[in-house]
């Protein structure tokens, strides 16, 4: 093992790539792989969730070695993309068992509003087509290619988008034409007011926009959001204004989020039974005693992200909605999102997409013999980690953004405060 980041009686974080950090770890030391990869849906535009790691074989694979035979994964993933992580796990060698389900009622629709689209909708392709075939003539009478025009500038494939006839033809900024027309020296007297015209609507709605009828308004103050970014919390309701719109009004792109799948895997006992292994290495089975449904019944694979307690519900619960029947499931209370406290802060940062506490203890203790080991290899602001420390479980971590780590690290060093989940 390379040198610990952060490490205490119980945890041990490294820092660095998950794949090269488990080429450190001993095969068969672990018990459980507990973790939350990156969705690779490039959430927020955050580099970090659009490497594609989620869907490495490579780093399965490592994460079968290091777990001892009959031990499970536990991985979550988003529900676009989970099907590719099953199957890089799966051609890893992991065996699939089942799909667990975490539902919630915090999701916020990401979607968009077609009619508001539609008002907002500006059509320039005609005029755009317009300078493209311009600027190909100007190109050609100088005896110009698109891969000279590309050299240019130094990147590929504009020249091409400037002055095709395709769906993808775009007209280059004000900056960009000048610099083409010092370069090729051609005379746009003629064409350069519609340059400028284009350049000015770009980014600004279309006529009907402004014509919406307001139907309602509510003011609120700005607000840093984390994950979506600084933004206001007024939300201005209005009527489409364009006919087209009209007939489109209530269709929209998205439905609510409102569950996180998560892959229930186990490795292989090798030529062992499952008993066999189970008595060999110790791990193979489920806890179901230690993770009881809400009225003590069997767990389920379906994770409920709420209570059914007065003053903790939203509409639209899916406990209170389902009444008595919710006592079959494990429910956890928890804040609209995961809780403030839990959503630590250092040095200025904060981890966009932490897992609620409660939730991965749950897990933890579903999988993880007593005092046995987890890995995290996607550590992310320690969740998973401070899950098995709480519930008497060693960990092992691994996160390659180290202003993450510090958060880790950070929340770590505090002394266990949560109350034991029962």
């Amino acid at each position: 093992m390379t040198q610990p980041y952060y490490q205490d009686q119980q945890v041990t974080l490294l820092l660095g790539d998950a794949t090269e950090q488990l080429h450190t770890l001993p095969d068969a030391s672990v018990d459980a792989v507990i973790t939350d990869p990156p969705y690779e849906i490039g959430i927020a535009g955050q580099a970090w969730d659009s490497t594609g790691i989620a869907y490495s074989v490579p780093l399965w694979v490592e994460c079968l070695r290091v777990l001892k035979p009959g031990g499970h994964l536990l991985s979550f993933g988003a529900t676009r993309t989970y099907h590719r992580m099953v199957c890089a796990a799966e051609d890893a060698g992991f065996r699939v068992i089942d799909q667990l389900d975490w539902i919630y009622t915090h999701g916020k629709p990401k979607g968009t509003d077609l009619a508001r689209a539609i008002d907002r909708h500006r059509d320039d392709r005609a005029q755009v087509l317009q300078v493209t075939a311009w600027l190909a003539g100007a190109r050609d009478a100088a005896g110009w290619t698109n891969r000279r025009i590309d050299a240019l500038f130094g990147f590929s494939g504009m020249g091409g988008l400037w002055t095709t006839q395709g769906k993808a033809a775009i007209v280059p900024t004000i900056e960009q034409w000048g610099h083409l027309r010092e370069a090729i020296g051609f005379d746009d007297t003629e064409i350069l007011p519609l340059v400028d015209e284009l350049n000015a609507r770009k980014r600004t709605a279309g006529a009907a926009f402004d014509k919406r009828e307001i139907v309602s308004r509510r003011q609120g103050t700005a607000r840093n959001a984390g994950l979506y970014g600084s933004f206001s919390e007024n939300r201005v309701r209005s009527l489409p204004a364009s006919e087209q719109a009209r007939q489109w009004e209530g269709w929209h792109t998205a439905l609510r989020p409102a569950h996180d799948p998560i892959l229930l895997a186990r490795k292989s006992t090798g030529y062992d039974s499952l008993v066999g292994g189970l008595l060999r290495h110790g791990v193979g089975g489920l806890n179901i005693a230690a993770c009881p449904a809400k009225g003590g019944g069997w767990p389920t694979n379906i994770l409920l992200g709420h209570d059914c307690e007065p003053g903790h519900c939203e509409p639209g619960c899916p406990v209170r909605d389902t009444g008595t029947a919710a006592r079959s499931y494990p429910v956890f209370r928890l804040e609209s999102r995961t809780p403030a406290a839990e959503r630590v802060e250092v040095d200025g940062v904060h981890h966009d997409t932490p897992k609620p506490l409660a939730l991965m203890r749950w897990l933890v203790r579903l999988v993880t013999p007593p005092g046995g080991t987890v890995l995290d290899p996607f550590a992310g602001s320690g969740t998973t980690l401070l899950a098995a420390r709480d519930e008497g479980a060693r960990a092992v971590g691994v996160e390659q953004h180290e202003p993450y780590a510090r958060i880790a690290e950070h929340r770590l060093q505090q002394p266990a405060d949560q109350p034991l989940f029962t």
